[in-house]
């Protein structure tokens, strides 16, 4: 299942350890669900594939829960950038159940990071034409 309007989509499927006593996927379980997706975008589109080649961290992210989630079910996770600006970049994300109902829409503010050095740092040059590429349009503020 392709979701519409993103060209990158993690499928995962839902495991017991992600219910909670009302027996449905667990609100916080989603926020897992977006950053599996968020490094899955970054290994596919920037080629990160250690943690220190993902460079970036989670300064911030809005979560917006539509129905609810259950087991057993496969879910799909769509990212996609929305924007690039100078040390940081904005991810949608999507997270759709196995029957095609929307589950949730998330908005996520990642920052570019040298841990060495505790300071945000410029988004690459090479990230930022590979996310452009990927993505098919400019996404520079």
């Amino acid at each position: 299942m392709a979701i519409e309007g993103f060209g990158f989509s993690l499928r995962q499927p839902v495991v017991l350890r992600d219910l909670d006593g009302f027996g449905h996927v667990n609100n916080a379980v989603y926020l897992t669900y977006v950053e599996n997706a968020r490094v899955a975008y970054l290994r596919e589109v920037v080629g990160a594939r250690t943690v220190t080649e993902i460079g970036n961290v989670m300064a911030g992210v809005t979560l917006e829960f539509r129905a609810p989630i259950d087991y057993p079910d496969e879910i799909e996770i769509g990212v996609r950038c929305e924007r690039i600006g100078g040390k940081s970049f904005e991810l949608a994300h999507r997270i759709v159940r196995g029957d095609g109902r929307l589950a949730a829409e998330a908005r996520s503010t990642q920052v570019m990071f040298d841990v060495e050095a505790e300071r945000a740092i410029e988004v690459p040059a090479d990230w930022r034409r590979a996310i452009e590429v990927h993505e098919g349009r400019a996404t520079a503020e």
